[in-house]
């Protein structure tokens, strides 16, 4: 599966703007992607080993918040870490 990330986490994936991860589950997809970049752990996760809150994701192109840990993943998926909007 692919994974995209926008430009707050590019620092973390040494700028890469696409990382292709195997895995069978978004659990274990978030396991190997923080093993592999440490410094995404932080951003992406809670201190309970979940997605955080404020972290948005497009799974396939469709918008979803909280996806379940156990989503299942194929080769042809992909994640995009969508940037965060603020205003006021």
């Amino acid at each position: 599966m692919i994974f995209k990330f926008n430009d707050t986490l590019l620092r973390a994936t040494d700028n890469q703007r696409t990382v292709t991860i195997q895995a069978a589950t978004l659990a274990d997809a978030l396991t190997k992607l923080t093993t592999k970049f440490p410094q995404l752990k932080s951003p992406l996760l809670d201190n309970g080993g979940q997605l955080r809150q404020t972290q948005r994701i497009s799974f396939n192109g469709m918008p979803i918040d909280q996806p379940a840990m156990s989503l299942p993943l194929s080769d042809a998926d992909s994640i995009e870490f969508l940037a965060p909007i603020a205003g006021g």
